[in-house]
């Protein structure tokens, strides 16, 4: 019998040790809930002393937060009611006004002197654990805004570059007309008006016997052709002028409209926005010499937030065009299509350029990685978390170094959580 106490005394003290170790308190209730048992642990969770609480169903409710109270009592009724097992989460109001964050977990097992059941359970300690899942979520948040933000600078360092080649052939224009008019023949014209007049009372014999007079009509006829092709010239100089102001503008407009946090999802047309997604980048195309071929299939609209998608494929035309450049002098191409997909509509930038080695496939989309030196790491990244927030995914394919690459992105037909055809 001793022997038999001593050996409980110890499961005893090994069963404190390990529940204060663990923050967990153990509780036991009857069907009524009149009666209830808990441990130290239990008191030292819930702030309070076997002194001043003596622990009943209503008095453990009243220490459970009010927003939580109704929900941790109709979660233990029920157990009981089902005779199933018992896993909650509450928060616990102590009595100097700090909260806890507890999980409680229970079995439901029969009286042993067969009048009811009852429920046995622990109290665990999850603050710390909730306080870790909140910074995670904050985390995440700054690093999709941060993603966010970078893909906004992408769009905008686009823009101010493509701005910045067009306004190089504004500047091109505007000098062409300028030497145009200083090389003009007009001032010719002036001397023959100056002439004509000098001579105007015989201006029929001036034109007829003075040696001046005879090569007039030549030379009017030649400075005519002349200040002809020159109008011309100047008009065609000025036509491209406004052209490539309207293209500034056209390009600002587009910036303006896209320059702003997304989160709104509105229908788009895929094909219209690849197109415009081309537009931003199209003078770097041009300059590169790159061939840009397009081959679009008839799409459904997709419901999805628009500046995202365009963050997207600026990012990826501009990848493609640095992965031409890198691979020399050769014919450079990229290749654009739209179609459907299995899970909606499918857009893909391939490239002819320096393609993707295989050992860095599965880090193309981390963090930080690149293979440009002047690259931060950061563009597919975001893009990647871009289209898992649409419900997409972002996804490369290439046959190695020298083979060129695909990114496809595969966009739902509308937002997450909403079912479509």
């Amino acid at each position: 019998e001793r022997r038999r106490r001593a050996e409980l005394e110890t499961v005893e003290i090994r069963f404190r040790v390990a529940t204060r170790a663990a923050r967990a308190g153990v509780y036991e209730r009857d069907e009524s809930g009149g009666t209830v048992w808990w441990s130290d642990t239990m008191n030292e969770l819930y702030g309070v002393s076997a002194g001043n609480f003596q622990p009943t169903l209503s008095g453990w409710l009243e220490l459970i937060h009010p927003a939580d109270r109704d929900g941790a009592r109709a979660a233990m009724t029920a157990a009981m009611r089902e005779r199933k097992p018992l896993r909650t989460q509450y928060r616990a109001v102590r009595p100097d006004g700090s909260i806890a964050h507890l999980e409680s977990v229970a079995a439901v097992v029969g009286d042993p002197a067969g009048e009811g059941v009852r429920m046995v359970g622990i109290d665990l300690d999850v603050t710390e654990r909730v306080a870790a899942q909140r910074r995670e979520v904050l985390l995440q948040q700054q690093l999709r805004d941060a993603s966010r933000q970078a893909g906004m600078a992408d769009v905008a360092t686009s823009v101010l570059h493509n701005v910045g080649n067009v306004l190089n052939s504004v500047n091109v224009s505007a000098n062409l007309v300028a030497d145009s008019l200083k090389r003009s023949r007009a001032a010719g014209l002036t001397r023959v008006v100056a002439l004509l007049e000098e001579h105007q009372g015989d201006l029929g014999s001036f034109v007829a016997h003075d040696a001046r007079g005879k090569v007039l009509p030549v030379y009017l006829a030649e400075l005519s052709r002349h200040l002809s092709a020159d109008n011309s010239n100047a008009l065609q100089e000025l036509d491209a002028l406004r052209g490539n102001i309207d293209h500034i503008k056209d390009i600002v407009t587009m910036q303006q409209r896209y320059a702003k946090l997304g989160g709104a999802a509105e229908p788009i047309d895929v094909g219209r926005l690849v197109e415009e997604s081309l537009r931003i980048n199209a003078s770097a195309f041009e300059r590169h010499a790159i061939e840009v071929v397009r081959r679009f299939a008839d799409v459904p609209q997709i419901t999805v937030d628009k500046h995202k998608v365009l963050q997207i494929l600026v990012n990826l035309l501009r990848n493609a065009k640095d992965a031409c450049d890198a691979a020399g002098e050769r014919e450079r191409r990229v290749t654009l299509s739209v179609g459907r997909c299995a899970t909606g509509v499918r857009v893909a930038v391939a490239d002819n350029g320096v393609g993707i080695a295989a050992e860095h496939m599965s880090r193309i989309f981390t963090h930080g990685f690149t293979t440009k030196k002047t690259g931060h790491g950061f563009g597919l990244h975001s893009g990647a978390l871009a289209a898992k927030e649409m419900g997409g995914v972002l996804r490369v394919e290439s046959p190695g170094l020298g083979c060129g690459a695909t990114f496809v992105v595969e966009l739902p037909l509308g937002p997450p959580g909403n079912a479509h055809g």
